[in-house]
């Protein structure tokens, strides 16, 4: 991860900016320069590094001011700041990291241990979360642990630091003092190198693993003696956040303290941050998951309505087909029965009235005129007879025509003599208070769906025949246009009200009282006309009366044999 580090130095000499690029680029750093503090914080708008180095002396604003304007960012705040300068006093060094820089190095250092203390800074890079008020001296109530062997020593750094309101604890041992950071919790530890029991370089490797292991950022800042490179750098790659010898001026020291605790508040903060952040992300992919389901659910209790009402519809559909079929194979085997005698009695009727003809034609001249008159009377009553049995003849062959609304076969019918059939069949609603007025064109034959044609025949006669309360009467046209055979059945009724009118072809829709309709008749016949390919419209008027009109297609036998 470390070759994918972004570092912006901030350097007006360009000698020094070349000297930091090459350094750093031959770690595999991306490496961004700027030649001013102005520059800089307009690059910060932009991009976000992962550490700056800063040059103290910066022509106009200076690397101090810099810092501070970064702290004071929100989104720059968290980002490590290492300053760097040509002056080796400790005024400097301590202005510096009391404007906010981590840490704080000569340009002659060497690079091995400026390398050392950058990684040092990025180990624990808070990544600009932090809204912690660099300026804030809360974080002076810390907690310290002191580990050095020299007693004296110890109750130097804590009466010094406690006076800045640190609590500071002691122990003269490298062992003890990692079984203390173990149990209690501390903010940071000051961790002398020489330490004769275990050295500062394994303490600090411990602290490093301890911090891995409770995921707690415990800042360790190194003490030494002697302030040599092998020493510093192996500190500082063993783990130290920091490196500073016991000869420092004391302020420093304070100054260098007071920058891991910042460092390590930052890096509470981020994790407090990251971790409401992940809690906010759990919260909004629960509440959308909650929010899918609850769609889902609706979703698939909408379906399942509208699969209920389909299978109650397509039920109700099969009851009602079934009633047809029933009544079409009834009345087909009635009129067989019936054609059967009438036959017969036809037959026969032929032979009685030939016979009797005969045998008049030769007695009539023997006659008397009482027996003519008997003669004459017989001869009208045969005749009566005979058109009795041609009468019931047609009410067979119409009751043949109407068995037809059970075939579901794609066949040529004649459309008036279905009407006829179905008038037939509603004959006795009618009781001379209806008078049916037909206007037939002049052509009668249609490839359709005979049984479902007679189906909404019948559905729209009988609708027709409800809507006339009283007397009334029905209209029925056929027309032929070039590619259109229409069928009009227009009544004389109450008409539908304009409010409902949009819900005829519902399915359960009816203005009938309970028991008397299923609401069905006109949704049914609206899908047979839409299986034909044709319209089914209406014009209704309150009180005057509703006229349906059908258009089917002529040439739909052609697109019934594709």
């Amino acid at each position: 991860m470390e070759s994918c580090r972004r570092i912006m130095v901030v350097e007006d000499s360009e000698t020094q900016a070349l000297k930091m690029r090459y350094v750093l680029e031959a770690e595999g750093w991306e490496v961004i320069s700027t030649s001013s503090a102005e520059m800089s914080l307009e690059a910060l708008n932009h991009t976000v590094p992962d550490l700056i180095l800063v040059d103290y002396h910066l022509p106009g604003i200076r690397g101090d001011e810099l810092c501070r304007r970064i702290r004071m960012n929100v989104n720059t705040r968290g980002i490590p700041v290492l300053m760097m300068t040509v002056e080796e006093n400790h005024g400097s060094e301590l202005h510096g990291l009391e404007s906010g820089a981590d840490d704080y190095v000569s340009k002659s250092v060497d690079a091995e241990i400026l390398l050392a203390r950058i990684r040092a800074l990025l180990r624990k890079s808070p990544s600009q979360a932090s809204v912690l008020n660099p300026a804030d001296s809360s974080f002076r109530r810390s907690r310290l642990l002191a580990i050095d062997d020299s007693p004296t020593y110890l109750q130097y750094l804590a009466e010094e630091l406690g006076d800045e309101g640190y609590q500071v604890d002691q122990v003269t041992s490298g062992r003890a003092g990692l079984d203390r950071l173990a149990m209690e919790a501390f903010d940071c530890a000051l961790v002398d190198l020489e330490m004769p029991d275990l050295s500062g370089i394994d303490v600090c490797r411990r602290i490093v693993e301890l911090r891995h292991k409770t995921d707690n950022f415990i800042a360790i800042l190194m003490l030494t003696a002697r302030e040599t490179k092998e020493d510093m750098t192996r500190g500082l790659e063993a783990g130290a956040d920091d490196f500073v010898g016991k000869s420092s001026d004391l302020a420093v020291l304070k100054a260098r303290i007071r920058a891991l605790l910042r460092r390590k508040f930052f890096q509470e903060e981020n994790r407090k941050i990251v971790e409401e952040l992940k809690n906010k992300e759990l919260e909004t992919v629960r509440a959308r998951t909650e929010k899918e389901a609850a769609e889902a659910r609706a979703a698939l209790a909408e379906q399942l309505a509208e699969t209920n009402r389909k299978l109650k519809e397509t039920q109700t559909h099969l009851i009602h087909s079934e009633k047809m079929a029933s009544l079409g194979q009834l009345v087909a085997g009635i009129a067989h029965e019936i054609n059967n005698p009438l036959a017969f009695v036809l037959n026969n009727l032929f032979t009685v009235e030939s016979s009797f003809n005969q045998v008049v034609s030769q007695a009539e001249p023997h006659l008397a005129p009482a027996s003519l008159a008997k003669v004459e009377k017989i001869q009208t009553r045969l005749g009566g007879m005979r058109q009795g049995l041609e009468r019931v003849k047609e009410l067979v062959l119409k009751l043949r025509t109407f068995s037809r609304l059970d075939e579901g076969e794609f066949k040529t019918v004649d459309i008036h003599e279905s009407i006829d059939s179905v008038l037939l069949f509603l004959q006795h609603q009618m009781k001379g208070r209806i008078e049916i007025e037909k206007h037939y064109g002049s052509v009668s034959k249609l490839a359709c769906y005979a049984g479902g044609v007679n189906q909404v025949l019948m559905n729209l006669l009988a609708n027709a025949l409800y809507a006339i309360e009283r007397r009334g009467r029905i209209v029925i046209t056929t027309t032929q246009s070039e590619d259109m055979f229409c069928i009009s059945v227009r009544d004389t009724g109450k008409g539908i009200p304009e409010a409902i009118r949009h819900r005829i072809f519902e399915p359960f829709f009816t203005t009938k009282p309970l028991g008397q309709g299923t609401g069905l008749g006109l949704a049914i016949s609206y899908g047979i006309v839409q299986a034909h390919q044709g319209t089914i419209e209406v014009h209704s008027e309150e009180n005057v009366g509703t006229e349906f009109i059908i258009r089917l297609p002529m040439a739909l036998e052609e697109v019934a044999a594709l």
